[in-house]
């Protein structure tokens, strides 16, 4: 079952979220961490089954369960939904709540489609909302060091990325991941991360899927490779088998004079090493380990939500609220649109169809010029 929660932020910026069943992303990080919870207060959850709403409220003390989405969205002291409700209906509550004045955090991915999410972004600068897709990996401060490294020439002229994300980085469970696949559940981040450690768009070379046993149109795993505009290329492996569980999330980046690799940084709890290995080739072969230093309640929601949240706090300032320019420390709707763009086209080279709209957001963010989505 799906419930939503909500939240608010205190101060100048407040939030609320949109949560599926059984997902803690945003309610712990603000339990563990009080510089979090003094800019956040979630306030309410709401469900498609009330009593799942009241549960919830329940054993996380948020003072209000809501009988429905709508009620929700209608509260004048909920600012902002994170969204992660199914990905099937999460471009028409996404364009809802922006539609009610609400910013909105969406969980990956932010759509179906790169044209859902391009209504998304539309409807988001008509609202005058901040909207960001949740690509909470991309938020941490180990993959932006080692972007740093990159442009400051660690490794010279990047030749390769190589990322392999098991089951284990779904962290709203294995259930969930078979049901969306592997490319939507776990190679969405996949994407986001070659993008946002390339600083360039790739397009897609090639791609191949295998598919579920138990469902033959669901990919259990996804192979693709990404050609970098600069020549070099990206290659991103993602599987939903329980037989990955166990397997860290690494990614390595090799360039003409260095390399880079980086092993299980994103889950926090105590389980991740947050150490990045820089091997230089040139002269002497100088090998450097390097940690970044954060506490074990700080995993890549943590950074996520910070980001939210201070988003919306600076756009506030400026008067200049959801407009792509306007973006400060996250990149904006426009990044999930590409992120979708991506993925629609890794499932064409892997000989798969997109995913098709099946619950179109209201009019007039149901069409794209004269196309119905």
């Amino acid at each position: 079952s799906e419930a939503m929660a909500g939240a608010r932020a205190h101060g100048s910026c407040r939030a609320a979220a949109v949560r599926e069943g059984g997902s803690s992303s945003m309610l712990e990080p603000v339990k563990n961490n009080p510089d979090l919870a003094a800019k956040l207060d979630i306030v309410g959850v709401a469900s498609l089954e009330h009593a799942e709403a009241q549960t919830v409220a329940k054993n996380w003390s948020i003072p209000k369960a809501y009988e429905s989405f709508d009620e929700m969205l209608q509260d004048p002291n909920v600012d902002a939904v994170y969204n992660v409700l199914p990905v099937a209906v999460r471009a028409l509550w996404t364009v809802r709540a922006l539609t009610a004045g609400k910013h909105v955090l969406s969980e990956t991915p932010m759509t179906l489609n790169s044209r859902e999410a391009l209504v998304a972004q539309r409807a988001a600068e008509d609202a005058g909302r901040v909207l960001l897709e949740g690509t909470h990996p991309t938020s941490h401060p180990v993959t932006k060091r080692v972007r740093e490294m990159i442009v400051q020439g660690k490794v010279g002229v990047v030749e390769n990325i190589d990322l392999n994300l098991p089951v284990g980085h779904g962290l709203q469970g294995k259930l969930l991941c078979s049901k969306a696949g592997a490319l939507m559940s776990l190679g969405i981040h996949g994407v986001a991360i070659v993008r946002a450690l390339a600083g360039e768009e790739p397009r897609v070379g090639s791609a191949t899927a295998q598919m579920s046993k138990e469902n033959p149109e669901i990919d259990a795993a996804m192979s693709c490779i990404l050609k970098l505009p600069s020549g070099g290329v990206a290659h991103v492996g993602c599987s939903i088998s329980p037989d990955s569980a166990a397997s860290p999330s690494i990614f390595t980046i090799s360039g003409t004079c260095g390399c880079i690799r980086v092993k299980e940084w994103f889950t926090g709890k105590g389980k991740s090493s947050n150490e990045i290995a820089l091997e230089q080739f040139e002269e002497s072969g100088e090998q450097f380990v390097e940690r970044i230093d954060n506490p074990v309640v700080r995993d890549t929601f943590y950074f996520q939500l910070m980001t939210f949240v201070d988003e919306i706090r600076e756009q506030e300032k400026r008067q200049e609220i959801g407009l792509p320019w306007a973006y400060w420390k996250g990149k904006g709707p426009g990044d999930g649109v590409m992120n979708m763009a991506l993925v629609d086209a890794i499932y064409k080279a892997a000989g798969m169809k997109p995913r098709l709209t099946t619950s179109p957001p209201p009019e007039p963010y149901d069409h794209i010029g004269r196309s119905k989505l």
